[in-house]
Formats: C-alpha cells, sequence, structure tokens
C-alpha cells in the first residue's frame, strides 16, 4: 500500500507514476526518415504542425482534459483542507495533492492523488498503489453544482446510510473501483492493463492520458512517415468520417457505451460488436424499460434505438471539439440540428409545440433530447433515444417525462390532460408505450409477457429484438434460430436462452469469427455443467477458448472461474487451484469459493 507523506513527496511520486504511465508503450519505431526514427504511436504533439486547426479545438474539448496529473489548474474545486464528511467519516481534501480518508485496512489515512479525471460533470480522483492499481478514491465532485460526494452514492441511490466494511465489495480499493480494468482503455490512449494474475499486480501503460488523436484515428506513425517522405498511395491514418453511418457510430461507441472489453485493440473502422460485450434492455438497473437511460449508459444503444436517423454522432458533434457543452454544432437553443429533416413541423412551430416560438419549450431538444438524471442526481445525459415525452409511461413505471422535468411546480396530473388534449391518440401511436409495458412485465417475470417479446423479435431494430432474445430467457422459447439474426448484438443476447434448453447448439460459436460470440459461448458451456462433465474433448475446447479470452483479460474474473471449475472436472487439482487463486485475488469476498479451494486444497494429494 502506499500513503502520502508530505504535500512535496505526494507531488514526486505522482510525477513518477505520470512518466512510468506515459512513455510505458508504443515507442517501437515502425520507420525511420531522415535517420530519426517513427514510433507507431506518436502522441498527439506529432499530428499539431500540419493539423493547427484540429489541435487548437481538440484541446478545447473535455477529450483533451480526460485524464491529467494532479494540479491546481487540474481540480474542478480546491484541496484546500477542506472536511467532508458521510457515513459518520471524515474525508480531508487536501492540502495539497492528497485525501484523508478509510484505507484498505478500515482505518483512516492520507492518500496521494495522482490523476484527475474529468472535467465537466463528475471529477474522480486517482490514487496509485504499489501493486500497480489506480484506484478511484472515495469522494467525487460534482462540477456544475461544485459539491462533494460520496462514491456509495452510486452504489446505494443516494447518500450511504450503511458502513462499507474494508472487504466489502463495494469499498473504494476493491476492484470495483479500479480504474486499469474499468476505465482506462477509454480515458486514455493506446491503453494496456499490464496485469499479472498470479502476482495480482498491474504495469498498465499508456501514449497519452488523455483521449488524443490517435484514440480514434489509429497509430500515427506510419501516417507521419508517409507524409515527412511525401509518398503517394493511400493514407493509412483512419477516418471516421469517410465511414458509414453505422462504423462511424461504432467508432465513438466504443467509449460511448456501456460495456465489456473482450477482444482489446478495437480502432475505427472495426466491428465494435465483436470487440465489446455492450448492455442494452436486459440492463435494468441502467434503462428504463422504454429505452431511455436510468443510469450512466452513455448515448450509442439510445441511439441506436431511436427512430430517428440514420443519424450520426458527427452530425451533430464535432470530434474534435468545439468549446460548446457536448462539443455540439450549433447552440442548444438552436434546433438547426433539427429542422432540415422536419421541415413541416417548423412552418407550424406553435401548433406543434403549444409553446410560444421563442420560449426554451419551442426548442426541439426540450421535449425530444431531454436531460435525464442519472448517478443518484449528482449527473445530468441528454436523452440519446430522441423520442417522444409518454405520460403513461411516468404514471406506470416512472419513467420521466419531459412535461414534468420543465414545469416542476405544476401540481401532479397536469400534463395528462394537456397531452392528451393537444397529442390525441399520441399515446397510443407512441411505440415505446408498448416497449415499456412488454419490458417491465419481462423484468418481473410476468407470463403474458412471453407472446410481446417473441413479437418483438420481429422489430426491425437490433436493440429491440435483442432485449426480447434477453428477456425471453426464463420463458422456455426455441431461440436457437436467433443465433442466424444478421445483427451480432441479438446472436449475442440469445446465448443465454439456447444455453438453457440446448447447449450442443452453442458448440459451433465456439469457432465463431466474433470474439464476443465465441466467450459469451464459451462461457455459457462451461456454467452448463451436466452437459460437459461427460464431454472431456468438449471440456478441452472450452478451456481452450477461455484460456485464449484470459490472455486477452487476464483482469477478468469470471474466466478464471470458469478456467478452475473445467480444470476440476477433469481431475487437474493443482491447476485448479491457481486458477481459483486467480479468481480470489480479483474477488477476495467471494468466501463461498474461497472456502471450496480450501477443501480442495485439503484434498489434494500430498506431494
Amino acid at each position: 500500500m502506499r500513503r502520502a507523506g508530505v504535500v512535496l513527496l505526494a507531488v514526486a511520486l505522482a510525477g513518477t507514476a505520470w512518466l512510468m504511465l506515459r512513455h510505458g508503450r508504443g515507442s517501437h519505431p515502425v520507420a525511420m526518415v531522415r535517420g530519426e526514427p517513427i514510433p507507431e504511436w506518436t502522441g498527439s504533439g506529432a499530428c499539431a504542425g500540419c493539423h493547427e486547426r484540429e489541435t487548437r479545438k481538440w484541446r478545447s474539448s473535455t477529450h483533451s482534459r480526460s485524464v491529467r496529473a494532479f494540479a491546481e489548474e487540474a481540480v474542478g474545486r480546491p484541496f484546500d483542507g477542506e472536511v467532508f464528511t458521510t457515513r459518520n467519516l471524515d474525508h480531508r481534501m487536501g492540502p495539497g495533492a492528497e485525501m484523508a480518508c478509510e484505507g484498505p485496512d478500515g482505518s483512516t489515512d492520507r492518500f496521494p492523488v495522482d490523476f484527475v479525471v474529468g472535467s465537466r460533470r463528475i471529477q474522480m480522483y486517482l490514487t496509485r498503489f504499489d501493486d500497480g492499481r489506480l484506484q478511484v478514491l472515495p469522494v467525487f465532485l460534482e462540477v456544475p453544482r461544485q459539491r462533494w460526494f460520496d462514491y456509495a452514492d452510486l452504489i446505494f441511490g443516494g447518500p450511504a446510510k450503511v458502513e462499507i466494511p474494508a472487504d466489502s465489495p463495494n469499498a473504494w480499493t476493491t476492484y470495483a473501483r479500479n480504474f486499469n480494468s474499468r476505465c482506462g482503455s477509454c480515458h486514455t490512449t493506446n491503453f494496456t492493463i499490464g496485469y499479472d494474475p498470479d502476482a495480482g499486480t498491474y504495469a498498465s501503460s499508456w501514449t497519452e492520458p488523455e483521449v488524443g488523436c490517435e484514440a480514434c484515428h489509429g497509430p500515427g506513425g506510419e501516417h507521419v512517415a508517409k507524409w515527412r517522405r511525401l509518398e503517394g498511395g493511400p493514407d493509412p491514418i483512419l477516418n471516421a468520417g469517410r465511414m458509414g453511418v453505422e462504423r462511424s457510430n461504432q467508432a465513438c461507441g466504443y467509449c460511448h457505451t456501456e460495456s465489456t472489453v473482450v477482444e482489446p485493440g478495437f480502432r475505427a473502422g472495426d466491428d465494435l460488436f465483436a470487440a465489446v460485450d455492450v448492455h442494452g434492455l436486459e440492463d435494468e438497473v441502467r434503462v428504463h424499460p422504454d429505452g431511455r437511460a436510468r443510469e450512466l449508459i452513455h448515448n450509442l444503444v439510445p441511439l441506436m434505438g431511436s427512430r430517428c436517423g440514420p443519424l450520426a454522432c458527427t452530425d451533430c458533434h464535432d470530434p474534435h471539439g468545439h468549446g460548446r457543452p457536448g462539443d455540439l454544432l450549433t447552440r442548444l437553443d438552436e434546433d438547426t440540428l433539427c429542422l432540415p429533416c422536419h421541415q413541416g413541423i417548423a412552418v407550424r412551430l406553435t401548433e406543434h409545440t403549444h409553446h410560444a416560438a421563442r420560449s426554451s419549450g419551442s426548442r426541439c431538444i426540450a421535449c425530444h433530447l431531454p436531460r435525464l438524471e442519472i448517478e443518484a442526481g449528482h449527473g445530468r445525459v441528454f436523452d440519446h433515444s430522441i423520442s417522444i415525452p409518454s405520460i403513461r409511461n411516468t404514471r406506470e413505471f416512472g419513467i420521466p417525462n419531459a412535461c414534468a422535468s420543465c414545469h416542476v411546480e405544476a401540481p401532479p396530473g397536469w400534463e395528462a390532460e394537456s397531452f392528451a388534449r393537444w397529442y390525441p391518440g399520441a399515446e397510443e401511436r407512441n411505440h415505446r408505450v408498448a416497449l415499456a409495458r412488454t419490458v417491465a412485465d419481462a423484468r418481473a417475470g410476468r407470463p403474458e409477457a412471453r407472446d410481446p417479446l417473441l413479437a418483438l423479435l420481429g422489430d426491425g431494430n437490433p436493440v429491440r429484438r435483442a432485449a426480447a432474445a434477453w428477456l425471453l430467457t426464463p420463458y422456455d422459447v426455441d431461440l436457437r434460430p436467433l443465433l442466424l439474426d444478421p445483427h451480432p448484438l441479438v446472436r449475442r443476447a440469445a446465448v443465454k436462452g439456447v444455453a438453457a434448453r440446448d447447449p450442443g447448439a452453442l458448440v459451433p460459436l465456439l469457432d465463431d469469427a466474433n470474439a464476443v460470440l465465441r466467450r459469451a459461448a464459451a462461457m455459457a458451456l462451461a456454467e452448463s455443467y451436466a452437459y460437459v462433465r461427460p464431454r472431456p474433448e468438449l471440456r478441452e475446447r472450452i478451456l481452450g477458448a477461455l484460456q485464449e479470452f484470459a490472455r486477452l483479460r487476464p483482469d477478468h474474473d469470471r474466466l478464471h472461474f470458469g478456467i478452475a471449475a473445467l480444470h476440476e472436472l477433469a481431475g487437474r487439482t493443482e491447476e485448479a487451484l491457481r486458477s481459483y487463486g486467480r479468481y480470489l485475488r480479483l474477488r477476495p469476498w467471494d468466501q463461498r469459493t474461497a472456502a471450496h479451494a480450501d477443501r480442495l486444497r485439503g484434498a489434494e494429494p500430498a506431494r
């Protein structure tokens, strides 16, 4: 464990961590130009000479401030020794680059603040432990309102009233709050986790701590070499703007989805759904039953589920930066991004909105892209489902609607009467009303959800088909035909339901080109003990697949558990214990598995 000393030492240590991580990767040359080696990953500084305008815009963006070394100008509120009390614990912010809070042993200690993450909505602070872990410290800053808050608010949905033991999975020192495994791949450029599963240590590295040019355009070394040599031929740099809408949005979606990285190394133009396992409507913690964000889900899945489009992220946002909130191409109070496709509404604006033409209530985003409250009230995001309000969904499922979000002082129920008068029949025409009922019923396990879910499998939208596939699992439906669906999101969603009825149907997926499908099938088969127990050859195939993914993501606990279970089934006790040990280094609070490993160790023959 690493603890803070004087502030000078903390700052010096932060600088040391910065240098180690900053130069840890991407230094091998891909070309020599006039005797100068050109590294594969050049850093954004190499782009500025030729791309001055884009670099200037990028420096105004939040991408350029995603991770910074601790400095007074980086923090959103001074670290001047202020005390913030929560859960009957005092947390002291500073003075200088340190935070006093509860440590791994439960006692209060001082920890250096090495890095600052975020700058616009919520700011977090990282400390580096001796084993290489970068952990998110327990006090966050809500930047717009300049309020400290407890990270446990995000776990319990509000101010925590309970003690969080140091050995709890919710403690800030555990895997759940680990930057290396859970944050680094999107908050930096060219991140490698460098996790050693036997030692439980990290040697993570990045090219840049911010989301730099190469995070979206790929490594720039060959591009730089080409132009320094003034060579002809195709340019090797990636440009999402020259791709179709689907792949362009996926380039943004790698970080702007809630997902699990399965195969590291994604670059613009790759199939996102073959690299990351994406969360959708099956995630009732993060998504309302109509598809709107309930918690931080980011924007790609809501946008994919929208009927507005096909709309590219870059139709509204400037990926290089614009200086406006969200790096929007136009101001929030303008409708110029919407009206080209909705000319009919533009010529009868007040008739459509029932608000004065120049009022905020007549702006497109007021009703169709309202702000949604997330993160236990500490954050707000725009609703990228770009749908219409539903008073019925608010009344029946507690889903926010834009009317009540603006008219907070109005009496309860007033909006239902006005909405029905202004937009007769709108609730009946709104497909999200039926969707919310179907998904809510399915989440509750109600039998009446079965037929609507089956009907939803015929929907033209892959987000809704995938939701139906996930939610049909308990209804004993044959989902094998969905393994042939044209969209990988749907095929992935069908795996669990297929495994429940016919695990053997998943065996061909072990050879699928899509890594997400291969891993999902391998995990589902590994958990189908009755099926794999009498099939030793299949067990070894599954084991090989899980080992492949454990090499790619050695920090994924469930992979090690599956490997251990398969070794145990094969009678390889020593190998099983090694993998259980790897699992328990990531989940030390799992006492049941720890006890099982102890029993297995006791049964192992003496050597």
